[in-house]
């Protein structure tokens, strides 16, 4: 077969693949210039420092100066939650209470593979081999959504370039497994989900909703897909079973229930992380809250009233942050219910996905790997549709408009594409600045959203319209 693409191919899935080329040929001279003429590393503007530290707490013994400290934290978390043994918590730093009765901001159930992994490590084969064994189920999870087109393309030589640009050199799978952090397991669970959306049998979508919910709690939202299909049940069934396993996991804490729920509560509503000052670029916070906080900022320097309303959104919006994002799922929800059956496809899965990373108010830009499912469903087939063609391109209603489908493959490029230029950190600062990119994308991505909703509006109201010249 031919290496050009396929005829079945539609234009929006070619515009977003020559996209994501050309964002990857911009970023290998940009990664050359910032190193060696610059003088500046790559593994913080994609990341975070390679010297992360942590090494002494023998979770993970080190890979030259470098522990993967997402995954060294989440380990010693679950061995103090669930009194795993092998590790005293007094001794050395550890970055909870000790004597908390229960220290992680996610419930137990989301622990679940770092307590599997503590138990290998402990009596089985120790921290080296348990921990790559462990990235490499998290690579192959963060690969998924590539590793799908491939499988499709599977006759052609094309699909080692679509593994290149969606998968080793996506800057998502690169931090996540940069950091070792765990909610890489979510990515197939949201792949499946958004490709059996709608489609026999009626429980995988639902089911894989609640499994990626599990991994991290803030992927329940991706059930507003349901709804904008019009499959309320399923929304409901879904959001009961992740509330019931999570909170009867809390049976299983050491703790006690109540105590370990009380102790959760707590972790939640204090949690800061570094992310305190939601007016401060540093680190990348892709979240709806940081991105409102900085338009505010940058409104806050013009003159007159739009200066004045500027500083009241940049001062106000941290002392509130999780209020946007409120606000934003409860303006989705009703819109969906509004117009349930008649969302467009592409909106039911973008909006849904691109909220649950968006919400929470402190989001690393690792979390970017929901861009991952978003570029699968655009490349790859449509199992609804016949002609094997992404979402863009079998909207049901008409073609997809411009302004929709643009700033949607142009937001999932830029999220992929590994490009490392960044600023000089202020003076002081114990964190260097992430690249520009990871700063600006959070905008990018609420402006989808943004646009999303609208598309949906515009839906609404050209149906009652089209009702009142009836009557």
């Amino acid at each position: 077969m031919s290496s050009r693409f396929p005829p079945t191919d539609g234009p929006w899935a070619r515009r977003l693949l020559v996209l994501l080329f050309a964002g990857l040929l911009f970023a290998l001279p940009v990664a050359w210039a910032s190193t060696q003429y610059l003088g500046q590393e790559i593994d913080p503007a994609l990341s975070y420092n390679a010297v992360d530290g942590w090494c002494e707490q023998g979770a993970f013994p080190g890979f030259g100066h470098h522990c993967f400290g997402d995954y060294t934290v989440s380990a010693l978390t679950a061995a103090h939650d669930f009194d795993l043994g092998g590790h005293d918590f007094h001794k050395g730093s550890f970055p909870a209470d000790p004597d908390s009765a229960y220290t992680s901001l996610y419930p137990p159930i989301g622990q679940f593979v770092h307590v599997v992994a503590w138990i290998v490590q402990q009596g089985l084969f120790g921290p080296s081999w348990t921990f790559w064994i462990y990235l490499a189920l998290l690579g192959l999870a963060m690969l998924a959504p590539a590793l799908w087109v491939a499988w499709g393309r599977r006759k052609s030589p094309f699909a080692l370039a679509v593994v290149l640009v969606m998968g080793v050199a996506a800057l998502p799978v690169i931090a996540m497994l940069d950091r070792g952090n765990s909610a890489g397991f979510a990515i197939p669970l949201v792949l499946a989900a958004m490709v059996f959306l709608g489609r026999d049998p009626t429980w995988i979508a639902p089911a894989a909703i609640v499994g990626a919910a599990l991994v991290r709690p803030q992927f329940i939202i991706v059930a507003l897909a349901l709804v904008a299909i019009g499959r309320l049940r399923h929304a409901m069934a879904a959001v009961a079973t992740f509330v019931v396993v999570s909170l009867m996991s809390f049976f299983f804490v050491p703790g006690g229930f109540g105590a370990g729920l009380r102790a959760w509560i707590d972790n939640v509503t204090a949690f800061r992380g570094g992310f305190g000052d939601l007016n401060n670029p540093i680190p990348a916070n892709i979240s709806v809250a940081r991105s409102i906080t900085s338009v505010g900022s940058w409104l806050s320097e013009r003159p007159g009233p739009i200066g004045s309303f500027g500083y009241w959104v940049a001062s106000t919006v941290p002392k509130h942050a999780f209020i946007p994002a409120l606000l934003l799922l409860c303006l989705t929800l009703a819109l969906f219910l509004a117009a349930r059956g008649r969302v467009p496809r592409s909106v039911a899965i973008v909006v849904p996905v691109a909220l649950a990373v968006l919400s929470p108010a402190a989001v690393p830009a690792y979390y970017l790997g929901f861009a991952l499912v978003i570029a699968a469903l655009v490349i790859g087939p449509d199992l609804r549709a016949t002609g094997g063609r992404g979402m863009l391109d079998t909207e049901r209603d008409g073609r997809t408009p411009w302004w929709w489908g643009w700033p949607l493959i142009v937001a999932t490029a830029l999220s992929l594409a590994p490009i490392a230029l960044s600023g000089d950190a202020p003076e002081g600062s114990p964190l260097p600045r992430n690249s520009y990119v990871l700063e600006q994308v959070g905008k990018v991505w609420f402006v989808v959203v943004l646009l999303g909703l609208a598309w949906v509006a515009i839906r609404i109201w050209r149906t009652w319209r089209a009702r009142q010249t009836v009557r």
